[in-house]
């Protein structure tokens, strides 16, 4: 199928499933299944999974060391004597709705290729933000 077409059924499928404003509970197959569509869509396929998918409620030291709350996060471990470095994925036990799970969920997965692909800081940088009209183009927002 040309990927041009690949990606308008792969917007329509997620704009009707997606399309409830109810609170949405996290769950490891949704992250799966949304992370196999984004990955096909946007990153074709070039992602490998995260080492370890984790959901719980996220802080982030904010100015002043405050605590923030994060809506995901990609957290990279690396062991420099072995040469290894693996990346954790968090996510909220709730979102908004559906729709704010996949656009948090592709929002890491940038970070994800940025960093594991690229070799990147990860940071919302040039290349982070280059990523906005593909994953516009199937409906998610950056």
């Amino acid at each position: 199928m040309p990927r041009q077409k690949n990606t308008a059924v792969i917007k329509k499928v997620l704009k009707r499933e997606l399309v409830s404003n109810r609170k949405y509970k996290t769950t490891y197959k949704d992250i799966k299944k949304y992370f196999e569509i984004i990955n096909k869509a946007v990153f074709n396929k070039q992602l490998s999974p995260f080492n370890e998918i984790l959901i719980k409620k996220i802080y982030d030291s904010g100015p002043s060391d405050s605590k923030m709350m994060c809506y995901g996060q990609v957290v990279a471990w690396e062991w420099k004597r072995k040469g290894t470095r693996v990346y954790h994925l968090e996510m909220l036990p709730y979102y908004r709705n559906k729709k704010d799970f996949v656009d948090t969920l592709g929002h890491e997965m940038i970070h994800l290729y940025q960093m594991a692909n690229v070799g990147d800081t990860g940071n919302h940088n040039k290349l982070f933000y280059s990523f906005r009209p593909k994953l516009n183009k199937i409906g998610l927002d950056l």
